[in-house]
């Protein structure tokens, strides 16, 4: 099982890239209403508990999530890329 944080942590990129896609009128107010309402309750609710189910969800909503390794001082760490399928 992939761990709260992990999961949050790319929720939070997801909402944040739904609203650059509504800024930018990639996608409709109402689409983004509908897909940050989703996001919203699962972050309230957290019912996804693997990457694996956190990967579907996204693709559902039509994203891909990518992670990507960063130089850093710190382990382990890495940055969270969601794109648009």
């Amino acid at each position: 099982m992939s761990s709260h944080r992990e999961r949050l942590k790319i929720l939070v990129a997801l909402s944040d890239k739904l609203w650059e896609d509504y800024d930018n009128t990639v996608i409709s107010e109402e689409e983004f209403l509908r897909k940050m309402n989703l996001v919203r309750k699962e972050i309230n609710n957290g019912f996804i508990k693997t990457l694996e189910e956190l990967e579907v969800f996204t693709s559902e909503l039509g994203y891909l999530v990518m992670s990507v390794p960063t130089k850093s001082f710190m382990y382990g760490s890495e940055k969270i890329i969601i794109n648009k399928n």
